[in-house]
């Protein structure tokens, strides 16, 4: 999903309620709180020796003890709108930080439901994998390259033998 995605469900709800529902099972509490919208850009180089710049939307989740607090779709979309400055463009992917036991999990999101009652998000795992495979003598199919749709590489030389 990406971020003109978001701002497209949450237009012209009202009363509905947030939901966030990881596609593994289970969901992010009712009562959590959106606690930030941001842009996050990553630049780095590969193992290649490929200079790639990543940007996506974040989404901080909090949950908080107030088990009565519930975000709402005219909620989430103020918030949506005060990121305005931020100059976020539509086709930034979205991503969902939420805080698991141990971790901040960061988490895309795959798809957007409606319904008169609620706005539910799903959320899938991210992975990790190597951007430089051939070099590196990794088989099979590189996921994660096709997931870098905002990547941007640019030319520098190439390390030998990647990672």
């Amino acid at each position: 999903m990406n971020f003109g995605e978001l701002k497209k469900a949450l237009a012209g709800r009202d009363a509905q309620l947030i939901r966030f529902r990881f596609v593994a099972g289970g969901e992010i509490e009712i009562h959590c709180h959106v606690t930030e919208i941001g842009k996050v850009t990553k630049d780095f180089v590969d193992c290649g020796g490929v200079r790639r710049t990543v940007e996506t939307c974040v989404v901080q989740t909090f949950v908080y003890t107030d088990t009565d607090h519930r975000v709402t779709a005219n909620t989430f979309s103020k918030i949506v709108k005060a990121s305005g400055p931020l100059g976020l463009s539509d086709d930034l992917p979205v991503d969902v930080e939420y805080q698991t036991s141990e971790t901040i999990g960061v988490f895309s999101v795959s798809e957007v439901t409606c319904s008169d009652e609620e706005v539910s998000f799903s959320l899938a795992s991210k992975a990790t994998a190597c951007l430089a495979p051939d070099l590196c003598g990794i088989d099979g199919p590189n996921s994660s390259v096709a997931n870098l749709s905002s990547t941007k590489p640019s030319a520098l030389p190439q390390l030998p033998g990647g990672c």
